[in-house]
C-alpha cells in the first residue's frame, strides 16, 4: 500500500465480520476474453462471449465497432501492458470482493454486484463505471509508469493519480457515489466540504484499511503539508468567513479537482488540490469520534452542515 511508512492509516470498523455475508464475487476479465478472439474467426468467436459479458455490448454496437477495436494498434499495446500489470489479479480480486462484501454489510444485497476489467480506450472521464449491479474497472487506466506514454496528454497531477495503487480506491469512491446524494443547491462551501466529507469516510468504510493518502489521491509531500498546516489554513477559512457563502469561485479554489488549492498565498504550490474535501473527511471523522455509535446511514442522512459542523467540535 502507499507510503505506509508515511502516512497515518485509517481503518473502518475492522468488527465487521465479513464471513457473514455468502455471497462472493468473482471478477470476470473482459479484456482477456475479447485480445485473445481469433481474428480470422472473429464474428463467430465474438457471439460465443456475449453471453458471458452481456454488458458490454447492450449498446447494440454493430460487428464491424468490435473488430475494429479487436485490432486497433493502441488498444492492443494497451492490453498487453494490462497483462504484465495485472497478471497476479488474485490480491486485487480478493481485496475487492471483500470491498464489496462490506458494500453489501452496510447497504444491503438486494443486487448482486457483477464486477467486469476491461481495456477503456484510455477514457481518463470514466475509469471506474458502477451502476448496480454492475461494476466496470478500465484496467489501462491504472498502469503507472507502464503507461507514461499514453498519460502524457495528462497534466502531472492527473497523472499521479493513475496507479495501480488506486484502483480499488476509486472502485470505493464510485460505489460511495452511488449512495451519498449531493447537497440542494445553492451550495455552501461547508456543505461541499462535508458532502466529499461523507463520501471519503464511505470509501474508507468499504475499504477496509487504507492511508490518508492514498484515500485522497495526495502525494506524500502534499499530504505532510495538509497536515503542518491545517489549523493555520483553517484559520483561513473562518477568518475570511466562507465555510458558509455558495460562491462558485470557492468550489473552484478548494473543491474541485486542480493541482492546489488557492489560498492565493506564495505557499499555494505546496498544498493539495481538493483540500477542502480533506476538510470534509476531517470534520467527518471528528464528528465520529463524538457520536461513535452513529449508522453510517444515519451519517449519510443527515442534512444539516452546520448541525455536523458544531457537534463534531472539530478543531485542528
Amino acid at each position: 500500500m502507499l507510503f505506509t511508512t508515511l502516512m497515518s492509516s485509517c481503518e473502518s470498523e475492522p468488527e465487521v465480520d465479513l464471513n457473514q455475508i455468502p455471497i462472493d464475487t468473482k471478477v470476470k476479465r473482459f479484456e482477456r476474453a475479447f485480445y485473445n478472439l481469433d481474428t480470422g474467426n472473429f464474428i463467430s468467436e465474438l457471439n460465443s462471449i456475449k453471453g458471458e459479458y452481456g454488458p458490454f455490448f447492450s449498446s447494440g454496437a454493430e460487428n464491424i465497432f468490435w473488430r475494429n477495436q479487436r485490432v486497433n494498434e493502441q488498444n492492443t499495446k494497451l492490453y498487453a501492458l494490462c497483462e504484465q500489470e495485472f497478471a497476479d489479479f488474485e490480491a486485487y480480486e480478493q481485496r475487492l470482493n471483500n470491498l464489496i462484501k462490506r458494500y453489501y454489510y452496510y447497504f444491503g444485497a438486494s443486487d448482486t454486484i457483477s464486477a467486469y476489467t476491461y481495456v477503456s480506450s484510455l477514457d481518463f472521464n470514466f475509469p471506474v463505471v458502477f451502476s448496480s449491479p454492475y461494476l466496470f474497472i478500465g484496467l489501462d487506466l491504472y498502469l503507472g509508469e507502464r503507461a507514461a506514454d499514453y498519460y502524457q496528454t495528462l497534466p502531472l497531477y492527473l497523472q499521479y493519480h493513475r496507479q495501480p495503487a488506486f484502483l480499488l480506491r476509486d472502485v470505493a469512491f464510485a460505489m460511495a457515489q452511488s449512495k451519498v446524494p449531493p447537497p440542494e443547491e445553492p451550495l455552501s462551501l461547508l456543505d461541499a466540504m462535508l458532502y466529499y466529507g461523507k463520501l471519503l469516510k464511505v470509501s474508507e468504510r468499504l475499504l477496509g484499511e487504507v492511508d490518508e493518502a492514498t484515500l485522497l489521491v495526495y502525494p506524500p509531500d502534499k499530504y505532510v503539508f495538509s497536515q503542518e498546516h491545517e489549523k493555520d489554513m483553517w484559520v483561513y477559512f473562518i477568518e475570511n468567513q466562507l465555510l458558509f457563502k455558495t460562491d462558485q469561485d470557492l468550489q473552484r479554489r478548494f473543491i474541485e479537482v486542480a493541482p492546489f488549492s488557492k489560498f492565493r498565498t506564495k505557499t499555494d504550490p505546496e498544498t493539495p488540490g481538493r483540500i477542502g474535501r480533506w476538510f470534509g473527511y476531517r470534520i467527518i471523522d471528528a464528528y465520529l469520534e463524538e457520536y461513535p455509535n452513529l449508522d453510517l446511514k444515519a451519517l449519510i442522512n443527515e442534512k444539516d452542515a452546520r448541525k455536523i459542523l458544531k457537534l463534531s467540535a472539530y478543531k485542528p
